[in-house]
């Protein structure tokens, strides 16, 4: 949000951070110095994005007046930084393991977490598997897509979501190779990885037996 109407609805968003008892209208009008119909209307845009949820009535003294907080999409939308406690995990763990096993681990964890997915690939087709594929991969914030290529296709991943650590820890492209093998059921191989600094990770995908 780089407008100032969104930088507007930031603050709200701020403000109903540090107050978990929720806001009323007035109260927010009152420390953001701007008037009741413009709250109104930046709340109008944040429920909408399901940001903001609308509370139980209040008492204020005199009229009843609703009370807003932030929802748990609301909470997640500000900053959590996460890759600090997973590079100490992996630390430990590379100094438990050998490499070859630090490989296996995250290889049968991309296995697990396609297992959970199987659901939604079970009734599709190669191609449609590959084009929800690459749908679950832009939501998880890969920036994804199908390309094809001479000897079949492949995906193209140009966001590595976990790029720093995947420097210091190659195991962790297994992950993705497990996770895209299984959920296919296809041979991949990746032939690219922005971790070794390519441009992108690029994942080829065996042709099917004629």
């Amino acid at each position: 949000m780089n407008t100032h109407t969104g930088s507007r609805q930031e603050q709200i968003m701020t403000l109903l951070l540090n107050a978990s008892s929720g806001l009323s209208i007035d109260d927010m009008a009152a420390k953001l110095d701007i008037s009741r119909n413009a709250v109104k209307q930046h709340l109008v845009v944040l429920e909408k994005q399901q940001l903001v949820k609308e509370g139980i009535l209040t008492s204020t003294g005199g009229r009843p007046a609703r009370c807003y907080a932030l929802t748990e999409q609301g909470v997640n939308h500000f900053p959590k930084q996460y890759a600090w406690f997973c590079n100490l995990l992996l630390n430990d763990l590379a100094a438990e393991m050998t490499p070859e096993s630090l490989e296996k681990m995250m290889w049968n964890m991309g296995v697990k977490l396609a297992n959970s997915l199987a659901p939604q690939f079970g009734h599709k087709n190669t191609q449609q598997k590959l084009e929800a594929l690459v749908e679950l991969m832009q939501s998880l914030g890969y920036h994804a897509e199908l390309e094809q290529q001479e000897g079949g296709q492949s995906i193209k991943a140009v966001n590595c979501v976990y790029h720093d650590l995947a420097q210091q820890h190659p195991a962790l492209c297994h992950f993705d190779q497990a996770l895209i093998t299984t959920l296919l059921e296809k041979p991949v191989e990746q032939i690219s990885c922005m971790a070794k600094k390519d441009c992108a990770c690029r994942f080829n995908i065996a042709r099917s037996s004629a």
